[in-house]
C-alpha cells in the first residue's frame, strides 16, 4: 500500500528508509502524534543524501493495522505528521510504502520481502543500482537491502 506525496518523472537514486526506530522513536505501534519524536541524526543523514540528488521514500511494516491496534486513518495521520515534520526540517519525502499485515500472514510486501520496493519501482523511475536502504534492524532492513543487492546503512540512536 502507498501514500504518494510528490510525483516526478526523473530517474533518481533513491533512499529507501525505514520509519519507526529509524526516522522516529519506536513507541511501539506508533500512531499518536503526541508520541512523535524525530531523530536528529537520521534527519542529517537524509539531508546528506537528498543534497546529493537522492529521492527519499519511506518503507515500513505496520502490523499494528492488521492487529487492530490502530486504524488506517490513524496510521495515515501519524505518517503525515512524520512527513510534515521532516519537511519542516528540510527533508522532502516522495512517498511512503507500508505493509499493514501481521507477520503470520506471509504477504510479499512485508519487509524483508521486496514487495514494497516493487510497488515503488512501478510508481517511480529509480536508478536502483545507485540506491540504498537505511534502517535500524539488520534482520529486517538489512535483509531487505541484501534481497535487492543494495547497500545497507544501519542507524542506532
Amino acid at each position: 500500500m502507498r501514500i504518494i506525496y510528490v510525483r516526478d518523472n526523473q530517474t533518481l537514486k533513491t533512499v529507501f528508509v525505514d520509519r519507526d526506530g529509524t526516522i522516529n522513536r519506536d513507541c511501539p505501534y506508533c500512531h499518536e502524534l503526541d508520541d512523535l519524536q524525530i531523530y536528529d541524526d537520521t534527519v542529517g543523514i537524509l539531508k546528506h543524501y537528498q543534497g546529493k540528488g537522492y529521492r527519499i521514500i519511506i518503507v515500513t511494516n505496520q502490523s499494528g493495522i492488521g492487529r487492530g491496534y490502530f486504524s488506517m486513518e490513524e496510521f495515515r495521520r501519524f505518517n503525515d505528521g512524520v512527513v510534515n515534520r521532516l519537511l519542516d526540517l528540510g527533508v522532502k519525502v516522495s512517498a511512503t510504502y507500508f505493509c499493514p499485515h501481521r507477520p503470520d500472514e506471509g504477504c510479499s510486501c512485508r519487509k524483508p520481502g521486496i514487495g514494497l520496493i516493487n510497488e515503488a519501482l512501478s510508481d517511480f523511475r529509480v536508478d536502483i543500482g545507485g540506491s540504498l536502504v537505511i534502517g535500524d534492524r539488520d534482520d529486517v532492513d538489512g535483509q531487505l537491502a541484501r534481497n535487492l543487492g543494495l547497500p545497507f546503512r544501519i542507524v542506532s540512536h
